[in-house]
């Protein structure tokens, strides 16, 4: 897998056609690149949460401190990057700090260098929270600055990560991107699957207009396999882009104007 988890297409859409479908007077600011790029970026942002929180809560103790989750989390890293060299990581109680450098891992994630600082609340409940802050942070092609509030709950295999996002950066296609909204990724320990569904709103910046869009996600995926689900991209003015994806290497995109066509993905299914 060599992009981003649930936007491995960002390299291969014909971004001029669908562009010129969804958004007929659009500025660079409302674009099919700038929806890629907003995908991308969050769904680069996900994968590395969830690379770092896997396992997290896997102990044997019947009650656990914030202290011994972070310890889990640090104990986590040097098993699930390549090379092994690459992550280095200190712990201070609940605090961890995890440096990259030219970091391969688990779930796509590629090309990971920065320093990304997470600390671990744990509820009355005994709910585990981890809030993750970066600056500069690369991650797939994206430099993204990150701050996130993500919130762990398992059921044996399963496990769900909600997360507040409040980020900006700059995607893998260049755009300048701003977000903030909510989403949730649903993976099994087990096996490489996972699902990201969510909602936020995309501030995309050039050079001649600033604006704000919505995007909706619901996909899955397993390993290095073709995702299945759809993402929708809404316009100013109302107008939308709808790519949807059955497993397959080809995916379908409609615009709410009547455009349709197919685009070939990097994946094998």
């Amino acid at each position: 897998m060599r992009t981003s988890q649930f936007a491995l297409f960002a390299t291969t859409l014909s971004i001029a056609s669908i562009a010129a479908g969804c958004a007929r007077q659009a500025t660079n600011v409302d674009s099919a690149e700038s929806a890629i790029d907003s995908q991308s970026s969050v769904s680069a942002e996900s994968d590395l949460m969830v690379a770092n929180v896997d396992g997290a809560d896997a102990t044997a103790l019947t009650a656990l401190t914030v202290d011994q989750v972070a310890a889990k989390i640090a104990a986590n890293v040097a098993g699930r990057w390549q090379p092994s060299t690459c992550a280095t990581v200190t712990q201070n109680g609940a605090s961890v700090t995890i440096t990259y450098n030219d970091c391969t891992g688990p779930r796509g994630l590629i090309h990971v260098t920065g320093e990304l600082d997470l600390t671990v609340s744990i509820s009355v409940a005994g709910v585990i929270s981890v809030q993750g802050t970066a600056t500069g942070l690369e991650v797939n092609k994206a430099v993204l600055d990150v701050d996130v509030n993500a919130t762990l709950s398992t059921n044996g295999t399963m496990h769900t990560l909600a997360v507040t996002t409040v980020g900006s950066g700059t995607g893998p296609l260049g755009n300048d991107i701003s977000h903030q909204g909510d989403y949730t990724v649903t993976w099994d320990s087990t096996t490489q699957c996972r699902t990201l569904m969510g909602h936020w709103a995309t501030e995309l910046t050039s050079s001649v207009a600033t604006a704000s869009r919505s995007n909706d996600v619901n996909l899955s995926r397993c390993a290095g396999g073709c995702p299945t689900g759809t993402m929708t991209h809404h316009f100013l003015g109302g107008q939308s882009l709808t790519v949807t994806f059955d497993g397959s290497a080809t995916a379908s995109w409609s615009t709410s104007g009547g455009k349709s066509g197919t685009v070939t993905l990097s994946c094998t299914p």
